[in-house]
């Protein structure tokens, strides 16, 4: 059985999202294209990087919960799955991966690249690079940095990255993040079975992996002091 979408899920093809990093929460912000209010907002305890679910607001003045949204995955409202983002680079079957907690576990890749997306009912969307800038972003040595753990600014802050998840039927979704300091996403969604709950679970997991701010790195590493 999978979550059923809800009304106020807003059915976009195209949209901008952008995080807001604060001490307390993290907030991700869904506007539709030249709008100036968000029609969807994701909001979770913690910092940026803290292991903590996003829960998902819509319909009128953002106060329904719609889900529950993290870097593997998506449930309904009602705790019924939407769908995973495996992030093991094909080390872990997809049956292996929790929607909630697959994001927790050492095999996770930090690599867009090598994800995939499942959801039922459609083809499993794997990742590709959408321009060369990004295929070249994501090398060996960015790879091994990243098995490091150590936080570093991508060359997304220089350039935009563009990463694809499709399949062989199914054009799936592009997610462009913007070059600069302030992290921002261009999205496009292509074909009308995705569930934007599975785009917005990919945005969380390149939050994690690919958003370096200076305000975040901070609040992230001064995180351990404010919880004594």
């Amino acid at each position: 059985m999978t979550a059923e979408r809800p009304r106020t899920l807003p059915e976009l093809t195209a949209f901008t999202a952008t995080i807001g990093v604060h001490a307390d929460r993290t907030v991700l912000e869904v506007y539709p294209p030249g709008a100036t209010v968000p029609v969807a907002r994701l909001v979770k305890a913690g910092a940026l990087r803290a292991r903590a679910a996003y829960e998902l607001f819509t319909g009128p003045d953002l106060r329904e919960v719609t889900g529950t949204v993290s870097p593997s995955g998506a449930v309904g409202a009602d705790g019924t799955p939407v769908g995973i983002v495996n992030l093991s680079g094909g080390t872990k079957p997809d049956a292996q991966i929790h929607p909630m907690s697959g994001a927790r576990h050492g095999y996770v890749v930090g690599n867009p690249l090598l994800w995939r997306v499942v959801q039922a009912g459609m083809p499993a969307l794997a990742g590709r690079a959408g321009d060369r800038a990004t295929r070249l972003t994501f090398n060996p040595v960015t790879g091994f940095i990243n098995r490091l753990g150590i936080p570093a600014p991508t060359p997304g802050i220089l350039r935009p990255m563009r990463f694809e998840y499709v399949a062989a039927d199914s054009p799936g979704f592009t997610i462009t993040q913007a070059a600069g300091w302030k992290p921002r996403f261009e999205v496009a969604v292509a074909d009308s079975r995705v569930d934007r709950r599975m785009v917005f679970a990919v945005l969380t997991a390149l939050a994690v992996h690919t958003v370096w701010t200076v305000r975040g790195e901070v609040i992230d590493s001064t995180a351990p002091f404010r919880r004594t």
